[in-house]
């Protein structure tokens, strides 16, 4: 798994939100998220998430534009993304993410070094 993490806004305590693609293109040759495990990683994130109690929505969408990456998630609203998961990953993934959170949550929040922009869509 590749992971893109970038600063969390500052005193930021809110819920955050992961987005996972499902987009499961009718072309073969082209690669999709749908394809490449990503309702088993859903179902992962799912069980994970709730069995670890985490203040975290998790939501899906069609298409994140990054499909060639895939399968990705994306987290709000840090912008922080996660590429080529595997279902076997999703603790990471999590154990990734909360320590993102327990670190905003603490008001180190924006610490980091300036943003990478984002990476043009791909299709």
């Amino acid at each position: 798994m590749d992971t893109v993490i970038r600063p969390w806004p500052v005193a930021f305590d809110g819920r955050a939100t992961l987005t996972v693609c499902v987009n499961q293109r009718k072309e073969t040759f082209v690669q999709s998220c749908g394809r490449d495990g990503a309702q088993d990683i859903l179902a992962g994130l799912r069980a994970e998430i709730s069995r670890r109690g985490l203040n975290i929505d998790l939501q899906t969408i069609a298409c994140l534009g990054l499909c060639a990456k895939g399968p990705n998630a994306r987290v709000a609203p840090s912008n922080t993304w996660f590429h080529k998961i595997r279902p076997s990953e999703v603790g990471l993934l999590l154990d990734s993410l909360s320590a993102q959170l327990e670190q905003a949550h603490s008001g180190e929040a924006g610490s980091a070094a300036q943003p990478t922009p984002p990476e043009p869509a791909e299709r």
